[in-house]
């Protein structure tokens, strides 16, 4: 027999699971700019902040060294999790910097990218996410 999950077990999960978030960071909606093929003016885009607060960044791989233009690029990917009750749920291609990383300073200052979101699940203790980075290694 299945029982419900009660609203204190769900609330004391999620309690629990932000308490151990030490990192700060700011997630960004990011829209394109526009080129007027008439006018032949670029619009810059818009960046949105939808979250600014404590965040959990799980261990970052190793990287994978990639060729873009000729470029050297080091690709990383980890998940990082926020509180379950945010108000606007990030979404692919939201961009998170990483504004205080007490246990680890190599992670200040660092950019992700999102890549997926895990959005729904019954007791669900955290907002997931998929993210990546990339950086030029030459």
């Amino acid at each position: 027999m299945v029982y419900p999950i009660s609203r204190q077990a769900i609330d004391f999960v999620r309690k629990r699971a932000t308490e151990v978030m030490q990192y700060q960071c700011r997630i960004e909606r990011v829209t394109a700019g526009e080129h007027d093929e008439d006018s032949l003016v670029y619009t810059p885009g818009s960046r949105t902040v939808i979250y600014e607060g404590v965040c959990r960044v799980w261990e970052v791989s190793g990287g994978s060294p990639v060729v873009i233009n000729e470029s050297d690029i080091v690709m990383q990917s980890t998940n990082l999790s926020i509180p379950w009750d945010v108000p606007v749920v990030p979404q692919r291609n939201d961009e998170v910097l990483i504004t205080s990383a007490p246990t680890d300073p190599a992670l200040l200052n660092k950019r992700f990218q999102i890549q997926d979101s895990a959005k729904a699940g019954e007791m669900r203790p955290t907002r997931r996410f998929t993210v990546i980075s990339m950086e030029k290694t030459s």
